[in-house]
């Protein structure tokens, strides 16, 4: 007698609610690294403030995947790169991309700080961080040459600089400066960089 092989249960229904209870863990533990600092979150702190079980939250990740995974999500529309192909369309546009790359820096500071000060002392997150540094290298590269830019990597390391989490921490937390000072300096620098003309 054959025994039929057992097909594996699949419930489309169940793997929705599944994704949205990961999703709805890490965006809690993205606000509570951001809040409190990578150091400064357990894993029992991000189930209580989800409103789940710990073990939910251990199936979801480590606590190092939670903060990249939060860090990731908080990055969606790329909002720390430039997009060189509107950058280099005329001076005039560049203050209103800054802008809009700079108000996705200014969002994502906080989990920055905790994705920078956790990438210190957990070897898994300072190796995500620095693929992500060549993988943003690479992508400004790229949209240079397809500007019809010379693509050198100290342009784009130029640029990538002026339009970082750093350059914005450092000019506006450390500095005092305004938001807005910052946009309209960046904007001439990455003009000087590129070489554009004034409207």
């Amino acid at each position: 007698m054959t025994i039929p092989e057992r097909r594996p249960y699949s419930s489309p229904v169940r793997t929705a609610r599944a994704r949205q209870t990961r999703a709805h863990v890490v965006a809690t533990a993205g606000r509570l690294f951001a809040e409190r600092g990578y150091a400064g979150t357990s894993m029992r702190q991000i189930a209580a403030a989800a409103g789940v079980s710990l073990e939910t939250v251990t199936q979801a990740g480590r606590k190092a995947d939670l903060l990249l995974a939060a860090f990731q999500d908080g990055f969606a529309g790329d909002p720390d790169a430039v997009n060189l192909d509107a950058l280099v369309g005329s001076a005039a546009e560049l203050p209103v991309v800054v802008g809009r790359v700079a108000e996705g820096v200014r969002r994502s500071l906080p989990i920055w700080r905790a994705f920078t000060t956790a990438a210190m002392a957990d070897p898994a997150v300072a190796a995500v961080r620095a693929k992500l540094a060549v993988a943003r290298r690479a992508e400004i590269v790229a949209r240079l040459e397809a500007a019809g830019m010379p693509a050198s990597g100290r342009l784009a390391d130029a640029i990538g600089l002026l339009t970082s989490h750093e350059a914005y921490d450092h000019l506006t937390a450390v500095c005092g400066w305004p938001h807005e000072d910052y946009v309209t300096w960046t904007a001439e620098a990455v003009q000087a960089q590129l070489g554009l003309g004034g409207s």
